[in-house]
């Protein structure tokens, strides 16, 4: 069997519970709480894990609803469910997250960022402050945007889209010269299956009015707050026969 090495990254697997825990040595330091892979995500948009219950894992964050039906943000304690016009209500603990990534956000790094032009710019920018490229980060930016550009997805139907798909109908809209927080993570490309590789933002405004999923964004000036991640705690529902299978970094395990 080939072998993948994670570079100081322990991996810790049971099927017989619901969850894989992926640590490094430092558990006092923050944690990911994620539901579901990534690569998962377009083939089990039913899954039933509550926000009720979610909202005890952390206070920031990013995901999704059942069906994929809006995007959600989690920013101080308060969440948020992100609508297809783009405003944002607040999240019902009956609310379902097919898809999920929450922490207990505990900053250790904080820098300023001035004139990001565009997306690939602010990632730059961003990655010089990374200490450890092989770990994820979370990321917060408080700050005046330039121009951003949002999406959030709409209610998909059976049989379900892949994500490519259905991002071809997803709600667009742009914001102008507007104060707000980005939420997000980053992680190594090696994590690509499990999370998103690289960055993954979301947006909110801030009178917590509006928001979106980050698909462009040119920052005036912005505080940014990075908290090294060194555990990852993922939640694999196990209540559809159907959509116990799992993928791990190309491999798959489950029934």
């Amino acid at each position: 069997m080939k072998k993948i090495i994670i570079n100081a990254v322990l991996i810790t697997l049971s099927l017989s519970i619901t969850s894989l825990s992926i640590s490094a040595t430092h558990p006092s330091q923050n944690t990911i709480f994620q539901v579901a892979t990534i690569g998962s995500r377009a083939r089990c948009l039913r899954w039933r894990f509550y926000y009720g219950k979610l909202q005890k894992k952390g206070n920031f964050g990013l995901g999704t609803f059942l069906d994929l039906n809006g995007e959600m943000v989690a920013v101080d304690g308060h969440y948020y469910e992100i609508e297809a016009n783009g405003k944002l209500r607040p999240v019902t603990t009956k609310q379902i997250a097919p898809f999920a990534e929450v922490t207990f956000f505990n900053p250790t790094i904080h820098k300023t960022i001035e004139n990001a032009a565009n997306y690939q710019q602010l990632g730059h920018q961003l990655s010089k402050f990374f200490l450890n490229k092989n770990i994820p980060y979370a990321i917060r930016i408080d700050g005046t945007f330039k121009t951003l550009r949002l999406r959030s997805l709409r209610k998909q139907q059976k049989p379900y889209p892949t994500l490519v798909q259905a991002s071809e109908k997803q709600a667009i809209f742009n914001l102008n010269n507007v104060k707000g927080t980005v939420v997000g993570f980053w992680f190594p490309s090696y994590w690509g299956g499990i999370a998103v590789a690289g960055f993954h933002l979301h947006f909110v405004t801030a009178d917590r009015t509006t928001g979106g999923h980050v698909l462009e964004i040119a920052l005036n000036q912005g505080k940014v707050s990075l908290a090294p991640v060194h555990q990852l705690d993922i939640y694999l529902p196990k209540q559809n026969p159907s959509s116990r299978q799992f993928i791990f970094g190309g491999i798959a395990f489950g029934n």
